[in-house]
């Protein structure tokens, strides 16, 4: 691929160990017409030539006929692209999602979810006056089982000692076979931390709810890691005994977020220096992956809608997918690139096609824009249609190549990525929907320079050197909104007063008064954290947006229609419009100016351009639209309103397949930014 773009956006699933004769040994595995030599010459013949495959945990353990590096063999053979996702996941056909059976019998060692309230109210209704610790279930085939803690001794030591097996493994297959790991990316992904919530509490909304692990050996794990922080010299200022404020029950949320928060980070490095030990010499990817079918909040309305005799909620997925590609974490190195993965293992087989291919478009066009992607098993791929087939792809090889990308334009720093955002998150994502991150790393704030607000949350500990990096933000010419609140350290104080001293302070209030401090086109903005609730913070993050200048591209005159916006290097946009209702929407698309608007498959077509020539695109403000049920509408939009054609970009395949779109007319209409 060309540099600057984002390789396989579209990757399908192969299940090696599946494929593998579980008779014969190794003669099975090398026989020429085996079960696995044959699907990859099915995917070559159409057209697949990068794949992924998960590595499940038991299947190396019990490897005994190399079924791995067979595989790895084959698919070097006929020169195709192996993506390895050697890190615990749900969702992968295996018992246990590929966790060692005996891992799994320690049952103190399984994950706890938050013990709140409505968790308490139902042990008691059950009789269970000792409150029996709850699971953390993953409900998907071939067996519903609870997830591990990551933060268990025995747990831990088994895990590091599979990296390391892995680690030797590729190590030796690079020095005696180079060929067989040439074109080999290892992926690293973020494991089961995103999936640590109450299946109850998660239920209300999409992420909501208290994340983390309350097992006991998360609790030990957590005062010890209290004692280490807090005992660096920042926080023993002005004396010995100021730590013990930060220790406090007071603040115990507000400590369990960030000790979440920094454990995942430090499970990311370690596999990171792990899997490299070795094999330093193969391409390591960091990734996000995220499998919706396994959401702790989906799980239980699931099961709900399947007592009652209904389908899979489609709507809920969706709030899922949006959830899941606003949360922007990073790896050890770099931004992890956010991947959706879709099984068929649970809801997601009970969808009907549409359904299904309105789930997968969305993800790809959220994921794919910023740098990620999709999953999906083979199988699943080729039982949609071809025509839905071709023009994803069309749009992955765009996406690939650089073509189209999603722009962030404000992030919220949030002490705990996969906790709920609370409300000022609500209302930066209704403003800004898709061009908005929910991330808990500086360190992506500052290499994402596209993001021209960043407004931190209340609940962060502020040290020194966070204060010292987001000020240094403002002055590059972003606007950045910290909270007045009790966590910073005296150092951080000294150096905020440091950075606002020399300069002239303007005192607002909507609502929610704040100070706002200059630096040139940069602004550090101070706000006050009022004790009623609700607070008005919808008109504090208007203004911190407007500021700013964050804007959506375009409006909508129907809710039920949302948007994403890719944009091209050229300027130009890509706008998808979704309806993931089971009805027929009529609604009008209003931009701030005038716009050229056509089809979005034909402007990339040889024969469009040729019909461009002889016809001008259509220029207005106001388009009139309809959306089939769960349909996704895609137009090219030209914001030069001098523009008599719009060319077919150079590089991207002509005669690509042409998306369905309805035809667009002038219309009035008042609508909801988008």
């Amino acid at each position: 691929m060309s540099g600057g773009g984002n390789p396989f956006p579209v990757q399908l699933l192969v299940n090696y160990w599946e494929l593998c004769p579980t008779v014969g040994g190794s003669a099975g595995l090398s026989r020429k017409n085996s079960a696995l030599t044959e699907r990859l010459d099915q995917l070559v013949r159409s057209g697949v030539r990068n794949i992924a495959s998960f590595v499940p945990w038991q299947a190396i353990e019990s490897d005994i006929s190399h079924m791995l590096t067979r595989f790895l063999q084959a698919t070097a053979e006929r020169d195709m692209s192996v993506s390895l996702i050697i890190t615990p996941e749900v969702g992968i056909h295996f018992l246990n999602s590929g966790i060692p059976k005996d891992v799994m019998l320690r049952k103190d060692d399984m994950a706890q979810p938050f013990p709140g309230k409505m968790l308490e109210s139902s042990r008691k209704q059950d009789g269970n006056s000792a409150g029996t610790p709850a699971r953390i279930s993953v409900n998907l085939p071939p067996n519903a089982f609870s997830l591990p803690s990551l933060f268990a001794p025995e747990f831990n030591k088994r895990y590091y000692s599979f990296l390391s097996r892995m680690d030797a493994l590729l190590a030796d297959l690079g020095r005696n076979q180079p060929n067989t790991v040439a074109r080999l990316t290892v992926s690293l992904s973020g494991s089961f931390w995103k999936y640590y919530r109450s299946q109850q509490l998660s239920s209300r909304n999409a992420f909501g709810g208290v994340a983390g692990d309350y097992c006991g050996s998360a609790a030990i794990a957590f005062r010890q890691r209290l004692e280490q922080f807090y005992g660096q010299r920042e926080f023993l200022d002005p004396n010995p005994l100021a730590a013990n404020r930060w220790k406090s029950r007071h603040f115990d949320e507000v400590n369990r977020r960030w000790f979440y928060q920094h454990s995942e980070d430090v499970f990311r490095n370690r596999t990171f220096q792990l899997v490299r030990k070795k094999a330093n010499f193969l391409k390591a990817r960091e990734i996000e992956l995220y499998t919706p079918e396994a959401d702790p909040g989906f799980c239980y309305s699931h099961f709900l809608h399947t007592l009652s005799g209904g389908n899979a909620d489609i709507s809920r997925l969706s709030a899922i997918i949006d959830q899941a590609a606003s949360r922007a974490t990073y790896g050890s190195t770099s931004v992890a690139a956010p991947f959706m993965h879709w099984s068929s293992l649970g809801g997601f087989r009970n969808l009907s096609d549409p359904e299904k291919q309105f789930l997968i478009l969305k993800s790809l066009l959220l994921m794919g824009g910023q740098g990620g992607g999709i999953l999906l098993d083979e199988s699943d791929w080729f039982s949609l249609s071809h025509a839905f087939r071709s023009r994803t792809d069309a749009i992955g090889k765009l996406i690939a190549a650089g073509q189209l990308k999603l722009r962030t334009k404000a992030i919220y720093l949030t002490p705990h990525v996969w906790s709920s955002g609370g409300v000022i998150w609500d209302e930066i994502f209704k403003h800004a929907g898709s061009s908005a991150r929910i991330s808990a790393s500086v360190e992506l704030a500052i290499r994402d320079g596209s993001a021209g607000v960043v407004i931190v949350d209340p609940a962060t500990i502020l040290t020194r050197e966070l204060v010292f990096k987001l000020s240094a933000l403002a002055r590059a010419g972003r606007i950045v909104a910290l909270p007045r609140t009790t966590l910073y350290t005296e150092a951080a104080r000294r150096e905020l007063e440091a950075v606002t001293g020399s300069t002239k302070r303007i005192d607002v209030d909507l609502g929610i008064p704040y100070h706002l401090h200059s630096f040139g086109e940069g602004k550090l903005v101070l706000f006050e954290v009022p004790d009623k609730t609700p607070a008005p913070w919808g008109a504090f993050v208007g203004s911190m947006l407007a500021l700013g200048e964050v804007e959506g591209y375009c409006r909508m005159s129907d809710s039920r229609l949302n948007v994403i916006p890719l944009e091209k290097p050229d300027a130009q946009l890509g706008i998808f419009i979704l309806n993931e209702t089971r009805r027929h929407v009529a609604a009008d698309i209003i931009f701030p100016n005038a716009v050229a608007v056509s089809d979005f498959a034909g402007w990339f077509s040889a024969d469009a351009a040729v019909g461009a020539a002889e016809t001008d695109p259509v220029v207005a403000n106001r388009f009139s639209l309809e959306a089939a049920p769960c349909g996704v509408l895609s137009l090219a939009v030209n914001t030069d309103r001098n523009a008599k054609r719009v060319q077919p970009e150079a590089g991207v395949a002509r005669g690509a397949p042409r998306l369905e779109q309805s035809v667009i007319t002038h219309g009035e209409a008042h609508g909801t930014d988008v």
